[in-house]
């Protein structure tokens, strides 16, 4: 059974403490001004509740902050050494690279075999063999088992690395997919491919295709895993069969075979292609071989794309190619489109592009909201810079691939033995990383107490600490990387316990401690009088506190907790916490300084994304403020004390104002805050943190008017209410865009939280910021059509229903218009792909002209169809605006010859409503597509409202 990460909670202060404290704020800092005397006057009077709460003040000083993760062929091997003439230029040995393809030999892969036959990878110093594809071979797999160091694959790898799998992106070969579906009959609308039988093999665009499909679709498709051999199509075996736009549309027509061809692009599902992937290991170990092989790949790129014949005929000769040379040729011409693209060097991939990918992933179920939440595409992709690890280190690595752990098995949530017996924890899982990064295996110990592996530890019988503190006595023989984990000391009492400030005071009590832990070095050294009671693990130490025997257990504060709920030892809570922390450290043999180097370099190495995904899964911590009814009658004695023992207590509690205040000012520079005069609306005050991000001066932000600080998308009209919610004491909160001295963008989830004066008037705002940019750049990317720039129909769903209860609140009528370019088949199948491309975007061009407004949406919806959202006074002005339209796009002159205008044409249907209750987004869209069905057949060109 799991074990649920734990969660501290937030206990309530009494009313009238609540009250006690609002007078102690206002009380003291006038004392103070009046001077010792007059203060000693006006305390006489009121020294009960102001001890009280002075008392009450140093028990919550001891409260815990919030802690801060075709047709099968043989297995051919093509080798660089074999094919190619020029030596290493080092002279030295070539290192050898296995290669995998993801299909049939041909011009897909042009650029790695011109790197192999120029030279190029030779001259880098790799001997690559091509490995030739089979049916049903996983290329992502045969990477992470070490089968294969490098392979092509789909975009669908995007959706093994969110699902953990350990691989990094070298490259894409293509920038777009040519990725299509092959069909027997014409396909103009998803729902039609209901029920059909689709051969594919996993590509992330067919997929996302398929789910659209199956949303509109009264039976489920039937998915075929891909044979490779394109007769199963010819032979009508399967309805749909995936294939490369550049290859297979070919043979068909060489066939004489008839085909249609659907292209997901249309649908809105895009992606790169041919991405070239290694292990996380290779990239971390050998990344000037990564490098290497990338260069060389890029090379042969761009030798391929200059001398097309001369690689059509070096594969036809050197590769067991099922296809004419003609039939290459025709490859290659459709191919240079997708490997270069515009100024785009070749290879390259966009982090952003790839989330964007990575959102359709999720929409269709293929990964979690949470696994794409952890995503790290930077992280994901191969760095050209690396080089981490010295020869030496590598060297050391190769000739120890098993270390052996020292670790706790009864220490959760850092690390225990679970019930499985395997190791877990926060450590374990940083572990985890380390393996994957390092290609070796840490072998923890399983059947130990912490003593007896300390013991180890000295006898050198266990190379490294998993998760240690750095304390003296460790140190002698030990040698420590830099804190992993860090969380504070605490002590966990019985009821009836009150809280406790430092360890002098525990030594009228008998204190339990696990041996061997730094809990009990601590004591054991600097506290010798206090009674200790030495258990073996956590949990006896909280049964000894239940039963008696120890009035306090002292570990750390995340284990405690994490005990209490997992073993329900109710009646203990925290009654101290100290300055001291566990920093958590992985501790090395001192005598093992290369071991000590890879570990911190591996340490270093994770990111921060995955060390916030660790934290997650064990840890959440809240702030602790408990204090009991008992302790608040134990702390009233103590209040009734003389007056210059209130006096102290103001020291006290001026030191933790001034501590508060330090605090607060780190959580400020955490939120890029800047603090606001409500009635100039001027900045008084800013972090340094949003001086950075603002990239203006301190002094230039000083008395700069707020609203500057601003993108221009922001109303005056937003601006004034949200000014008008906050003058009003109401915290304000949302997604804004700013805009830097540069004049660049970015997006923070701002809160606005008013603040009082002393006559309780709100003249100042705090305003502290959550940067957002890169989701606000994710979620734009999900909800764009990526051709048109338009929106897409994802987010059309979105917004519909929420344009449907505007509407209805507010009583406004609506405008629904569906767009359609008349016969644009011929035009795609006149004039081209590219063209029929261009066309789109000259279209969608037009309609963001011509619906610009706040209230405006304009949405491609899947091929040449496009629908648009808005509003209007009267039903005749929108119809005129709407014929504008029509002019407007014809007006394009572009060339139809097929049509009976000669130019390109749309066909609109629209609806003009006041929306009722009764109406839903379905019934809009049926009539206004109803009345597009008879725009067309009134001879297209035309309106058709309702």
């Amino acid at each position: 059974m799991p074990i649920q990460p734990f969660s501290m909670t937030l206990s309530v202060v009494p009313t009238a403490l609540y009250w006690a404290r609002l007078l102690l704020n206002g009380a003291i800092p006038f004392l103070m001004h009046l001077g010792v005397f007059k203060a000693l006057g006006f305390l006489s009077l009121v020294f009960s509740l102001i001890g009280l709460v002075g008392w009450l003040n140093l028990a919550q000083a001891q409260n815990v902050s919030p802690v801060q993760n075709d047709t099968a062929q043989s297995s051919t091997l093509i080798s660089s050494s074999s094919l190619a003439s020029t030596p290493s230029p080092s002279g030295s040995a070539l290192v050898p690279i296995k290669f995998q393809v993801n299909w049939h030999h041909q011009f897909q892969f042009a650029g790695f075999y011109a790197a192999l036959s120029q030279g190029y990878y030779q001259q880098a110093g790799l001997d690559v063999q091509i490995q030739t594809w089979k049916p049903g071979l996983d290329v992502n797999q045969e990477v992470v088992s070490g089968r294969t160091d490098f392979g092509v694959g789909y975009g669908s790898l995007v959706v093994e690395y969110a699902k953990g799998a350990p691989i990094s992106l070298v490259m894409a070969s293509f920038q777009f997919s040519p990725m299509v579906l092959l069909s027997h009959e014409p396909i103009y609308d998803l729902s039609q491919l209901s029920g059909k039988r689709i051969m594919h093999y996993g590509n992330l665009q067919i997929q996302t295709l398929i789910h659209k499909a199956n949303a509109v679709g009264s039976t489920p498709i039937k998915n075929i895993p891909a044979s490779g051999n394109l007769n199963d199509f010819i032979s009508k075996k399967v309805d749909l069969y995936g294939a490369y736009s550049t290859n297979e549309p070919y043979r068909l027509t060489q066939k004489g075979v008839p085909f249609y061809i659907v292209d997901p692009k249309s649908y809105g599902a895009q992606s790169y292609d041919d991405f070239v992937i290694v292990s996380q290991q290779m990239a971390t170990l050998q990344p000037h071989v990564v490098k290497a092989f990338k260069d060389a790949s890029i090379k042969g790129w761009q030798y391929a794309l200059a001398h097309p014949e001369e690689l059509v005929e070096h594969i036809a000769q050197n590769y067991p190619v099922d296809k004419s040379k003609e039939a290459l040729l025709a490859e290659a011409k459709a191919t240079l489109q997708y490997v270069q693209s515009g100024q785009i060097p070749i290879g390259t991939v966009d982090p952003d592009k790839l989330m964007g990918i990575a959102a359709d992933a999720k929409d269709i179920g293929l990964i979690t909201p949470a696994q794409f939440k952890s995503l790290d595409m930077s992280a994901f992709i191969f760095d050209d810079n690396r080089g981490v690890f010295t020869p030496e280190e590598l060297a050391y690595l190769a000739a120890h691939p098993v270390i052996k752990l020292g670790n706790d098995v009864d220490w959760a949530p850092f690390e225990f033995t679970d019930s499985n017996g395997l190791f877990s924890g926060m450590s374990a899982d940083y572990f985890k990383l380390f393996e994957q990064m390092l290609g070796i295996k840490f072998e923890p110990v399983v059947d130990k107490t912490w003593g007896e592996v300390t013991q180890m530890a000295k006898e050198g019988l266990v190379d490294v600490y998993s998760c240690a503190v750095a304390t003296p006595d460790r140190q002698t023989y030990m040698q420590f990387t830099q804190p992993y984990l860090s969380f504070p000391m605490a002590l966990a009492g019985n009821e009836s316990m009150p809280f406790i400030g430092n360890y002098k005071q525990l030594e009228d009590y008998t204190i339990a401690v696990v041996k061997d832990y730094w809990s009990h070095e601590l004591l054991k050294r600097s506290y010798p009088n206090v009674t200790l009671l030495e258990v073996q693990n956590v949990r006896q130490g909280l049964e000894a506190v239940l039963d008696g025997r120890a009035a306090g257990f002292l570990d750390n504060l995340a284990v405690i907790n994490y005990a209490q709920r997992q073993y329900g030892l109710d009646g203990i809570r925290i009654i101290g916490q100290f300055e001291e922390r566990f920093e958590l450290s992985i501790g090395v043999q001192a005598q093992d300084k290369v071991l000590f180097s890879i570990l911190q370099k591996a340490l270093d190495r994770v990111t921060e994304e995955q060390r916030q995904v660790i934290f997650n899964r064990w840890v959440k911590l809240e702030v602790i403020n408990k204090i009991s009814n008992q302790q608040l009658m134990q702390v009233l004695a103590p209040a009734m004390l003389i007056i210059m023992g209130l006096l102290l207590l103001i020291g006290v509690y001026a030191y933790q104002k001034r501590q508060q205040k330090a605090y607060i000012a780190k959580i400020h520079e955490l939120s890029y805050a800047t603090e606001i005069d409500l009635r100039t609306q001027k900045i008084i005050w800013t972090s340094h943190a949003f001086v950075k991000l603002s990239e203006y001066s301190a002094e230039e932000l000083t008395d700069m008017p707020y609203v500057n600080l601003s993108s221009d998308t922001l109303l005056n009209e937003h601006i004034q209410s949200i000014y008008q919610q906050v003058i009003q004491g109401k915290t304000w909160q949302g997604d804004v865009e700013g805009k830097t001295k540069s004049g660049s963008l970015y997006w923070v989830n701002l809160t606005l939280t008013p603040k009082k004066n002393w006559r309780g008037e709100f003249t100042r705002c705090l305003a502290t910021r959550v940067n957002i940019t890169d989701k606000k750049r994710v979620e734009q990317l999900s909800i764009t059509d990526e051709l048109t720039g338009l929106y897409n129909r994802r987010y059309y769903n979105e917004v519909i229903e929420h344009e449907l209860r505007r509407a209805k609140r507010e009583g406004r009528t609506l405008g629904m218009a569906v767009l359609d370019i008349d016969l644009f088949k011929l035009v795609n199948d006149t004039y081209g792909h590219q063209h029929g491309d261009v066309v789109l975007q000259n279209v969608a061009s037009v309609l963001s002209s011509s619906f610009h407004r706040a209230n405006d949406f304009v949405f491609r919806m899947g091929g040449e169809e496009f629908l648009v959202l808005t509003s209007f006074d009267s039903k005749a002005t929108y119809k005129t605006h709407l014929r504008e339209v029509l002019k407007r796009v014809e007006a394009l002159a572009i060339a139809n010859k097929n049509s009976p205008f000669k130019v390109l044409t749309l066909s609109i249907g629209a609806l003009y409503a006041t929306v009722n209750e009764s109406m839903d987004s379905e019934e809009m869209f049926k009539q206004a597509d109803k009345m597009l069905y008879l725009a067309k057949e009134q001879g297209r060109n035309q309106l058709m409202m309702v």
